[in-house]
């Protein structure tokens, strides 16, 4: 791999919106590649399949968010120059991805007889390949995360995942099956991990500070138990279904699940990754960064309350257009996991102002509580269908919101009547706006789902702007504000 300068501080010029919004680029154009491929893919593969790839994702997940024992994240919080850490760093998530990997495919048959499919156990142990590759990309990610140099990210991910559509898509014509799903992850793991260490500006330097190695860990593990726990959280839904409906029903679910996780959640996720650096830059200034917080909670809700319940009002129509007549139960399951993702997205951010504050063991706290409500009621619901599965997902979800905002007041001063005023306007507005939108397309049942989808997007984007203006007037401007602020850290020293 390159030899290259050691990756620089963060500069004064690279502000948070700036950099959010190239995260989002780079959001934009991998996950629009993936929405592609699934559309395509939809048409050449049954929902069985989709249900089997799943299921081995699933395994595969549970070992990727323990891949490097989260030194990733603890290498963006560490207040040292990345000269001193990043050999240790690089030493440590080595180590650990290799260990992992071996793991994940030493495991796969015990995986395949508690999931029920003897046919896990080869896709799994490739999948653990593409685990470790995606391993070795942890330190020059992070490089680029702590110098908030979020455009460098842009051609590795974009690069791994046009690979990924590209092949699954050939092989899925070829006749590959759900083997066209398993080649595709592994070629993009391969690109994405080389394209992060030729622009990752950062070299591969072994080493190991055992006192700075016991620092990394300390921050890290409690960040890896809460990314076991949001695991564990969002795919107790998957093993539910898997097991008790089997393979088709998940087909459907995760077919249900791919256009709200994509447009919602992943915008929660790629606006938190620069939070998250910036928050830990402010950690110092309590104000500043209750300030920061909230602002941004307010932007995202006014992105993803419109889209998530707008999809919901059009569920329908996206499932027909999209992935076609035979994904038609997946509608409603759409509709309940749309609504989901708004509730998520209102409550995500709190996560990293604990991170960003040093206290991720409150996530661990929070996610074990989430994952004690949330088995029983999943597992209740999965014996009905996969519909009220995701209706419980949605319920579990609005209760502990209220928990972690309160947990917010707890620990940064922000209270519920303060994310209440600042989220009720974006949140109305959205919410009238997908109730007229489904009125309206009840009265034209006989158009074609492609055009009722059409007319739905775009009264829906006049009604929000129309409601916003009305319940939110100053959001654009302060919104606009926030990407054109250039108050930043002063470089650190190297």
């Amino acid at each position: 791999m390159p030899s290259q300068p050691s990756a620089p501080e963060p500069q004064g010029g690279r502000t948070f919106g700036r950099q959010a919004g190239w995260n989002y680029v780079v959001f934009a154009l991998s996950k629009s590649t993936t929405l592609i491929m699934t559309v395509v893919l939809a048409r050449l593969l049954g929902p069985a399949d989709f249900g089997l790839f799943a299921l081995a994702l699933l395994v595969m997940t549970m070992f990727d968010f323990v891949r490097d024992f989260g030194i990733g994240v603890a290498l963006v919080q560490r207040p040292e120059p990345w000269s001193k850490v990043a050999p240790t760093g690089a030493t440590l998530t080595l180590v650990s991805g290799v260990l992992i990997g071996g793991l994940a495919a030493a495991l796969a048959p015990v995986a395949a007889v508690l999931l029920g499919d003897p046919r896990l156990t080869p896709i799994v142990q490739v999948l653990a390949i593409a685990l470790v590759i995606s391993a070795l990309s942890v330190l020059p990610m992070a490089a680029l995360r702590r110098g908030l140099d979020y455009r460098g990210r842009l051609l590795p991910e974009v690069a791994g995942a046009v690979l990924k559509a590209t092949v699954a898509i050939g092989l899925a014509a070829a006749g590959g099956g759900v083997w066209s799903l398993v080649w595709a992850q592994l070629a993009g793991s391969l690109v994405t991990t080389v394209g992060y260490w030729v622009l990752g500006r950062t070299s591969l330097r072994l080493g190991l500070d055992r006192g700075l190695a016991v620092a990394l860990l300390k921050f890290g593990l409690p960040v890896t138990a809460v990314a076991f726990l949001t695991f564990a959280v969002f795919n107790t839904p998957t093993a539910a279904i898997g097991r008790l409906l089997g393979a088709e029903e998940l087909g459907y679910y995760t077919l249900a699940y791919r256009l709200p996780e994509l447009v919602v959640i992943n915008l929660c996720a790629v606006v938190g990754d620069v939070l998250f650096s910036a928050l830990s830059r402010l950690q110092d200034d309590k104000p500043a960064l209750a300030a920061r917080y909230l602002q941004t909670v307010r932007t995202v809700v006014a992105l993803s309350a419109p889209i998530g319940l707008g999809l919901a009002a059009v569920s329908t129509e996206v499932v027909a257009v999209f992935y076609g007549e035979q994904f038609a139960p997946a509608a409603g399951i759409a509709a309940a996991l749309s609504v989901f993702t708004v509730v998520y997205s209102i409550n995500f951010h709190a996560g990293d102002v604990y991170k960003s504050l040093g206290r991720p063991g409150l996530l661990t706290g929070l996610g074990a509580l989430k994952l004690v409500v949330l088995v029983p009621v999943v597992l209740w619901a999965a014996h009905h269908s996969a519909l009220w599965v995701a209706i419980a997902m949605a319920a579990v979800e609005g209760l502990l919101t209220v928990v972690r905002l309160s947990m917010v007041r707890t620990v940064l001063g922000v209270t519920i009547r303060q994310h209440v005023a600042a989220l009720w306007g974006p949140v109305l507005a959205a919410a009238l706006m997908a109730g007229t939108v489904y009125g309206l397309l009840l009265l034209v049942p006989g158009w074609p789902p492609a055009v009722r989808l059409l007319a739905g997007f775009a009264i829906g984007v006049i009604l929000y702007a129309a409601a916003l203006r009305v319940l939110a007037p100053q959001l654009p401007a302060a919104a606009l504000t926030m990407i054109r602020d250039r108050r930043t850290p002063q470089t650190e020293a190297v």
